[in-house]
């Protein structure tokens, strides 16, 4: 097994979005944000090479929004998915599985490209993994999260005859178990990778960044507060009890992080990127 992190470009979001309920004199010490009180994020995929199987975690979100969203969701450096695994000699064609952790604009679209109005597949030879229940609900969404679903490339996606939706937690793919986790949305779908004697944990919307690791930091984009309160907070004592390593999907500046438990809570224990990993 190798995992190749794959950086899909930036985006911004407001820091008391991400940072919800906590105040801003808090959060500002360990997260910056800049005079608009924009928050720096980063759209970071996951390659898990298996050899015959390579299965890439989400895809950034490719060329299908208009100037003025992604000026205001402040995109930037967003190459093409299929041109970043060249940079990392791997191709779009050699992709056997897209996994998805939610559909969510910036998790997903990325695995669809517009091509003067036709939609194409990035990954021609691939599978695509969700979960059931996060399917069903895209298409039911409230009012609040609609927006965060792009109907026409998931449409596409289910057209294509290849979408695989998972409805059990466990072993999806050798050395790699996904377990549900309903509090950002119903049934984000998060992969646990057995990799060299350590289990790596690609967080998604978990936890987006290593600031948000203390229990009551979370994101106001969760649907459900509470529930991702309960759900972090077992999640957080597993992964410091058996020393997981958290994958940031989100943070700008963090790549990985391990957990400590103190007497005052969960705090990061020690911060690296994947490639200078103890």
């Amino acid at each position: 097994m190798k995992l190749i992190p794959v950086w899909a470009g930036n985006f911004h979001c407001d820091g008391g979005a991400l940072f919800g309920v906590i105040p801003k004199k808090l959060w500002s010490k360990v997260y910056p944000a800049d005079e608009n009180n924009f928050t720096k994020l980063a759209l970071r995929c996951l390659l898990v090479d298996l050899g015959e199987k390579k299965i890439l975690i989400e895809t950034g979100i490719g060329n299908h929004f208009s100037e003025k969203h992604l000026q205001n969701n402040g995109v930037e450096n967003e190459n093409s998915i299929d041109f970043l695994l060249k940079s990392s000699y791997h191709l779009a064609e050699n992709i056997t599985d897209v996994f998805f952790t939610h559909l969510h604009w910036d998790h997903c679209t990325g695995a669809v490209r517009n091509n003067n109005g036709k939609l194409e597949e990035v990954f021609p030879n691939a599978k695509y993994w969700c979960s059931q229940s996060q399917w069903d609900h895209a298409k039911i969404s409230n009012a609040r999260e609609k927006a965060a679903y792009h109907k026409e490339v998931l449409d596409f996606l289910a057209h294509t005859g290849k979408l695989n939706l998972v409805e059990k937690e466990g072993e999806l793919f050798p050395n790699i178990d996904v377990r549900f986790f309903d509090g950002h949305t119903p049934c984000q779908m998060i992969p646990f990778i057995r990799f060299e004697g350590k289990t790596i944990v690609y967080m998604a919307d978990l936890i987006p960044t290593v600031a948000n690791i203390p229990l009551l930091w979370l994101a106001a984009y969760d649907l459900y507060p509470v529930k991702a309160m309960e759900e972090k907070e077992i999640f957080l004592e597993e992964a410091a009890k058996n020393g997981y390593i958290l994958f940031f999907e989100h943070d700008y500046y963090t790549e990985c992080a391990t957990v400590l438990k103190t007497e005052k809570g969960f705090v990061e224990k020690e911060k690296f990127d994947w490639f200078e990993r103890p």
